[in-house]
């Protein structure tokens, strides 16, 4: 085992790796210093899990942490647009999702008629707060959702890993293009709806935390990009990773498929997404899953099968060994 860890840190490249706390250093900083345009953050941070594939040597490591890096990209990328917060409020869109809602809704928005029907306002409800674990549970499930098929099925793990992603990275288009405000956001601090919609899983964390709730517009934290709404890379990731799931076993696909479905009623029901934020996610991860898999299709079985232990490639390293 000792020569094994030492015979793997004298094939990293140092040397690259370098770049990583340089690069960390940058985008937390960014801000305060005054942001640099969004094309040049943007290829900086996206650069890192390249650099990472190449300093590391090849395994599951490499694999993981690469994946890790693409996220975080991804996470400076989502909050990039808000950098100039001034700038993109002025292209802020209110009313056009709340109209196409209302229609969806038969004359009320869905987020409105929910929390109108179920929530007990000030009281927060134990559908409140299971509603939140829901939305909560969603910061890892897609990432056990690819640490599953890395496990237990290796051989349709790249091409899972390269849609979601590319499913993650899809959604910055409307983020950029259409800067959207969500829910909970237009009620509370706008006014729309009634002001009936509150952003329930706020409520619940400041409540666990044993915080003062929301009570007026300046004691909501405005978040890393509070509109970035339109489409939902909740509803996306949740589905393309039970998609995945499905293909490698129906078992596990059915539980992603659960799950997808219960984020989707949460995410409206606690006032963090429109009905059209989720459908416009739908169409992204559906659309994106049918262009890998026909890139794919014909690729994933040889290396499902490759990686199986009674493959011929498996018993061929057996005899090597």
């Amino acid at each position: 085992m000792g020569v094994v860890m030492r015979r793997s840190r004298k094939h990293v490249r140092w040397l690259p790796l370098t770049y990583v706390p340089t690069v960390v250093a940058f985008a937390r900083r960014r801000r305060r210093l005054g942001p640099p345009p969004a094309p040049v953050t943007i290829a900086a941070v996206y650069a890192t899990p390249g650099v990472i594939a190449v300093a590391l040597p090849r395994g599951r490591v490499r694999v993981a942490v690469a994946w890790l890096a693409h996220m975080w990209a991804y996470k400076i990328a989502f909050e990039t647009p808000y950098d100039r917060p001034e700038r993109l409020r002025r292209r802020l869109r209110i009313d056009e999702p709340i109209a196409v809602d209302r229609r969806i809704g038969l004359g009320v928005p869905p987020s409105q008629r929910l929390q109108r029907r179920l929530r007990r306002p000030p009281r927060l409800t134990p559908l409140d707060r299971l509603a939140s674990g829901v939305y909560l549970l969603w910061e890892i499930e897609p990432h056990l959702a690819l640490a599953w098929l890395l496990h237990r099925h290796p051989g349709q793990f790249p091409g899972a890993a390269v849609r979601m992603a590319a499913t993650f990275d899809s959604t910055l288009i409307g983020y950029f293009a259409a800067p959207t405000a969500p829910p909970w956001w237009a009620s509370e601090l706008q006014g729309r709806m009634d002001g009936e919609v509150r952003r329930v899983n706020a409520e619940v964390i400041r409540a666990l935390r044993r915080e003062r709730r929301p009570g007026t517009p300046d004691d909501h934290q405005p978040g890393s990009n509070p509109w970035a709404a339109w489409p939902s890379d909740h509803f996306a990731s949740a589905l393309s990773a039970a998609i995945a799931l499905a293909e490698a076993d129906a078992r596990a696909g059915a539980v992603g498929f659960t799950y997808a479905a219960a984020l989707g009623l949460v995410l409206v029901y606690t006032g963090e997404h429109y009905v059209i934020d989720l459908l416009l996610g739908a169409a992204l991860a559906l659309g994106i899953h049918g262009a890998g898999a026909a890139l794919t299709g014909r690729t994933g079985r040889p290396l499902e099968a490759a990686a199986q232990p009674g493959s011929r490639s498996a018993r061929i390293r057996r005899v090597a060994r």
